[in-house]
């Protein structure tokens, strides 16, 4: 985290505070998280309409919960109207993401994931491949329980930024030129 703040420029004070805020926000969200303690759920492969349980062997002091089925699915994040959604069948996880009014300008939209209501995940990363970088996730099917979520990327450069390093590089480039030019090599 240290190493992410350290490398981010800034061109103005409204940049240098946008990025003190994010800086904030980051840190808290770390310390909540530094906070949680693992619950021991082991996930379970079953389809929401399955009527028997896998075979899983219980050992002393475990237990077995089965909440009740869902009715709505979560969409959360970065996207511009978060939310719990009634669950309609044949929905996909991008028609969901257009109830939520879709991913926002900062969201990082290659590490979208789903948590599934039996606490596996879907990920938008699991779709593509070097060669094919569909939007399998887009059309994944959704069931009642899930959660979608959208985070927001965190290493962004302005135009400014980018168009800064380059005439850097340029300069830097030129200067070596002149350099070997004037000694003749």
């Amino acid at each position: 985290m240290v190493k992410n703040q350290a490398t981010q420029r800034s061109t103005s004070i409204e940049e240098t505070a946008s990025q003190n805020a994010q800086a904030a926000s980051n840190n808290r969200l770390i310390e909540r998280l530094r906070q949680v303690r693992p619950t021991g759920r082991v996930v379970m492969p079953i389809e929401p309409d399955a009527t028997t349980l896998p075979d899983f062997p219980l050992e002393n002091g475990d237990g077995l919960k089965i909440p009740a089925r869902g009715t709505s699915v979560g969409v959360y994040g970065s996207v511009f109207n978060t939310g719990s959604f009634v669950f309609v069948p044949n929905h996909s996880t991008g028609d969901y993401l257009r109830l939520a009014g879709g991913p926002t300008r900062g969201a990082d939209k290659t590490s979208m994931f789903m948590i599934r209501a039996n606490g596996s995940v879907v990920s938008a990363q699991q779709g593509g491949s070097f060669w094919h970088s569909g939007n399998e996730f887009a059309d994944a099917g959704v069931q009642p329980g899930d959660t979608i979520f959208v985070p927001e990327e965190l290493n962004k450069s302005t135009f400014v930024q980018s168009a800064k390093d380059w005439t850097q590089i340029l300069y830097q480039f030129g200067l070596g030129v002149a350099g070997i030019k004037s000694l003749g090599l």
